[in-house]
């Protein structure tokens, strides 16, 4: 009887301290099962999808998110696997790059219960379950064109390109228009590794473009190639001139030798998207991040601070307030 009596009273005690609302999270922690998707060829890029996973690490940091990482390789069979995972019942499924964006419209109807996440890939807002996540890399990339400009002493500076496509070639389009705004006669040459996805990951060929380029005359090359462009850089070293970096913060690669790095925060919307899962506050349509919204920058520390001077630095500050208030607008890439 007196241990009924103490079960009772335990029941009691549990019911008055544990409130709804903690036991709505506790359930809520638990009843997603998203998936991460991206394709890596090596364990680690030093870029785009590095990005990525320090989003969703702090993501398991601070609101203890479980998720299921899926690395794919470039021979894998993307729709194959997505759908696999949909089969098991992961959901959402967040699709790091735009290689995923027909496999996904591909899906979308199959597995209408299933919501998909892509980053940096625009699937047309035509399906209920399916998130595109847009940067306006054309933004950040005018800003790291002006610096190349300010410190461009032979008229000529590169770009390299990873695969040649509309979203690389949007970074192309956004770094021309910032430094032809501090050089209206600059020349940019541009060339782009490959026309596959070894492209993003093909060290010794765009090794071999930036080399070319800088005795071709440019002393300051973009590599917006992701791991590839660590061939840049170190043909920037080597022939002692400038490399700009991507979307991770590339300066202490080579330091000394990479005038600045632009930022692409890969890891704010990774991070973002598994915040609105976890909140219930996951959104069907398309997301634009840029500078406004702090997901687009460039990298200013210890490594390359020298290199920029005060005044280039002053006028990149004025020109990055200027398009977060609207007062510039730079072009998008359109084809043509």
């Amino acid at each position: 009887m007196r241990q009924k009596l103490w079960f009772r009273l335990l029941v009691t005690l549990m019911c008055f301290f544990i409130t709804p609302e903690a036991l709505a999270n506790h359930h809520s922690s638990h009843k997603h099962k998203p998936a991460l998707v991206y394709m890596l060829a090596n364990e680690t890029d030093g870029a785009f999808i590095d990005a990525a996973k320090k989003g969703a690490l702090l993501a398991k940091s601070d609101f203890d998110a479980h998720y299921h990482e899926v690395r794919l390789r470039s021979r894998d069979n993307v729709l194959a696997r997505i759908d696999e995972l949909a089969q098991q019942g992961y959901n959402p499924i967040i699709c790091v790059g735009y290689q995923s964006v027909m496999p996904v419209m591909q899906l979308a109807e199959k597995h209408p219960e299933t919501r998909f996440t892509v980053i940096d890939g625009l699937v047309p807002p035509l399906f209920s379950n399916v998130q595109s996540i847009i940067f306006k890399d054309h933004e950040g990339s005018f800003l790291v064109g002006m610096l190349a400009a300010y410190t461009n002493k032979s008229g000529k500076i590169g770009f390299i390109g990873g695969m040649d496509i509309p979203l690389i070639r949007n970074f192309l389009h956004g770094y021309t228009q910032g430094a032809k705004r501090v050089k209206a006669d600059i020349e940019i040459l541009s060339d782009f590794v490959g026309e596959d996805n070894s492209a993003w990951s093909d060290n010794a060929r765009a090794h071999t473009l930036a080399t070319n380029q800088f005795r071709a005359g440019a002393d300051v090359i973009f590599a917006a190639a992701g791991g590839a462009g660590i061939g840049v850089l170190l043909a920037a070293k080597e022939q002692k001139k400038y490399a700009i970096g991507v979307d991770a913060n590339q300066n202490a690669l080579q330091p000394g030798y990479v005038l600045t790095s632009m930022l692409k925060r890969v890891d704010v919307a990774v991070y973002k998207t598994l915040e609105m899962v976890e909140q219930n506050q996951w959104a069907h349509g398309i997301r634009y991040l840029g500078l406004k919204d702090g997901a687009l920058d460039f990298s200013v520390d210890i490594h390359n601070r020298m290199l920029i001077s005060e005044d280039a630095l002053e006028r990149v500050m004025t020109t990055k307030e200027h398009i977060v208030n609207g007062l510039i607008e730079v072009q998008m890439y359109s084809p043509r």
